[in-house]
């Protein structure tokens, strides 16, 4: 690769193809439009339907569905010939989520697993098989959460209500183990993908963002805040220079690692 010394070269994702599986919700789509802002072509693919736009194509896939994900792949693969970089970026929330740890349901946590943790290893799968046959210098990001690196913080979830949890249910806010152990799963993955595939030009990192404020209760925004330095939570556009850079050739001695986007929060 030829050095660059201009900053847009640098960041310039033309002629890029992006998936972005999760690329419904809030974060995927201000992932969506810095990434196509910077010229880069982004197939979505989620349960939830986006409106195809300029740049950005939404094709259906369900993570938790290995059948799924073999259709969503081959779909892709057929369109577009060559994908350089696949973002994973899947939070799954089924019913009954929020269940206290002794309480919890078996089948929750598969569905969590299937979709947290499972579905990222299937479709690195696809994506590997994917960047070698075409002879990509490929790339893989997973989204993680502080809280695959440190454990939960329950002292900000106390006293929550059940009626004000944004998210629905019949239970208050707070993170269930699934969530922890799917998302420090995935740092695992990452570690094992990028010493097994290095040697074939292909990186895989992650980006680990703090909380987002998306008009949860107050309380737990107050106690959330004061956990952390910069004290605040953050915005949604607040992580899209961090995965401008892992899919760029800005970060391109990059692998194996974490890019920590927290606030400060794992810190202290």
């Amino acid at each position: 690769m030829s050095r660059k010394f201009n900053y847009k070269d640098v960041f310039s994702l033309k002629n890029k193809k992006i998936v972005i599986l999760g690329g419904s919700g809030k974060m995927g789509v201000n992932f969506s439009k810095i990434l196509s802002s910077a010229g880069a072509k982004i197939i979505l693919g989620d349960i939830k339907k986006a409106v195809n736009k300029p740049k950005i194509q939404y094709s259906y896939c369900d993570v938790s569905n290995e059948t799924s994900i073999k259709s969503f792949f081959e779909k892709t693969f057929k369109q577009e010939k060559k994908i350089h970089t696949l973002i994973y970026n899947v939070y799954s929330k089924p019913k009954d989520y929020y269940k206290k740890f002794e309480d919890y349901d078996d089948k929750v946590w598969e569905k969590v697993m299937q979709s947290n943790l499972s579905g990222a290893y299937k479709a690195s799968k696809k994506m590997i098989s994917h960047f070698k046959k075409k002879k990509i210098s490929g790339n893989i990001i997973f989204v993680l959460s502080t809280y695959g690196l440190v454990g939960p913080d329950f002292s900000i979830y106390k006293d929550l209500s059940s009626k004000k949890n944004i998210y629905g249910g019949k239970f208050s806010l707070t993170t269930p183990a699934s969530y922890t152990t799917s998302k420090s799963g995935l740092l695992g993955l990452a570690k094992y993908l990028s010493t097994s595939f290095g040697k074939d030009n292909i990186r895989v990192n992650c980006l680990t963002p703090g909380g987002v404020y998306d008009g949860q209760e107050k309380k737990f925004v107050k106690n959330y805040s004061h956990k952390v330095p910069l004290g605040r939570m953050a915005k949604w556009d607040e992580y899209n220079g961090a995965i401008l850079f892992l899919s760029s050739d800005a970060s391109s001695y990059m692998t194996g690692s974490n890019l920590i986007v927290d606030g400060g929060w794992t810190a202290w």
